[in-house]
């Protein structure tokens, strides 16, 4: 079963985390204790690149623009595109071993699975650690990858279309959302895989094939639910950004969510320093900023779960208040890839 809202708030799996760099060569800078050291070494460096699949284009430019206010001096590089497009990035150029990226930050626990494997991750402990909410401190026992991303994974709607949308993932199998559906693919979206491994959990293959037979548009991100919506093409969007819609709702768009009765998916997306990076201390930095206060604000003045315990959400919300499943870890790879092939057979 999913990791459950009771377990987080006991305290989840959480593994109590060191302080220090562990990369199989002598650490730079400690997280916690030099960072005026960390931030020297990383300004003599002056850039790094992020490639990145966590938030839409707007979060991720508050978010860089935000670290180079806080740290003048050092450029960053971002490429924001969907999770699984960046990561097969990073693997070319592993491939061809010439690596650009410094930072990797994803939706797809399975990406660091994957790379934890092959020795490609440098182990980093951020500062901060300890404000972090505590399920979500150490994702890896190892600490090769981190916490950067909370999403939640919803039914979103053009309120313009319906005033009564489906409240339930089994509801978007009535016959009248037949050719009215948006959604995101598994194979492209680490959001879209997480939800049909959880669908799988609930509801079986069968649902997936109902699904199909509903006629979806199929596009890649989830993120591209929203844009359907907006652009009158469909009503109802399936594994949607839960978050996004909400920053478009708040500007005034014709569009809304529902937290479907038979659970909100959530979803924890990490970020990695590379074993490789050309940047490693500015790569560090970077994972110290994503526990800082400053990031987790970004988060709630734009509807996303924040990471530290100390910043609220927006509107009210926390992880008690939202009903959520989370899909649990063990077998996740296997999970991840049978579901982008089901998908693909019975969807599209």
């Amino acid at each position: 079963m999913g990791l459950s809202r009771r377990t987080l708030l006991q305290g989840g799996t959480a593994i109590a985390a060191s302080a220090a760099i562990h990369t199989g060569r002598p650490a730079r800078a400690a997280a916690s204790n030099d960072s005026d050291a960390l931030y020297a070494a990383a300004k003599r460096e002056g850039t790094f690149s992020l490639y990145t699949g966590a938030y839409e284009q707007a979060t991720t430019e508050l978010l860089r623009d935000a670290f180079k206010a806080k740290y003048p001096g050092i450029e960053v590089e971002v490429l924001r595109q969907a999770s699984q497009t960046v990561y097969t990035r990073l693997r070319l150029e592993m491939q061809n071993g010439d690596p650009h990226c410094d930072v990797l930050s994803t939706t797809n626990l399975v990406h660091y699975l994957d790379l934890k494997k092959v020795n490609a991750l440098a182990s980093y402990v951020p500062a901060d650690n300890d404000k972090v909410v505590q399920a979500f401190r150490s994702l890896d026992p190892d600490n090769t990858f981190q916490i950067a991303a909370l999403s939640l994974t919803s039914i979103n709607y053009a309120t313009r279309a319906t005033n009564a949308p489906p409240q339930s993932w089994t509801a978007l199998l009535d016959d009248k959302w037949h050719g009215k559906i948006t959604t995101g693919s598994p194979a492209f979206s680490g959001d879209v895989a997480s939800w049909v491994v959880a669908i799988r959990h609930k509801y079986g293959d069968d649902f997936l094939r109902r699904f199909g037979q509903q006629s979806p548009k199929v596009g890649t991100s989830n993120v591209d639910t929203v844009t359907d919506l907006l652009a009158g093409e469909r009503a109802v969007g399936s594994g949607a950004p839960f978050s996004y819609t909400l920053v478009q709702k708040a500007a005034g768009n014709p569009i809304d969510v529902v937290t479907p009765t038979d659970d909100t998916i959530l979803n924890a997306g990490p970020a990695a320093v590379l074993a490789k990076a050309p940047h490693p201390n500015a790569a560090r930095l970077y994972m110290n900023f994503i526990n800082s206060i400053e990031y987790s604000q970004i988060l709630s003045k734009n509807f996303w779960p924040t990471l530290r315990t100390d910043v609220p959400w927006a509107e009210g919300r926390s992880f008690a208040t939202v009903k959520w499943y989370r899909n649990p870890i063990e077998n996740l790879s296997a999970e991840v890839a049978e579901g982008i092939a089901k998908w693909k057979e019975l969807v599209r």
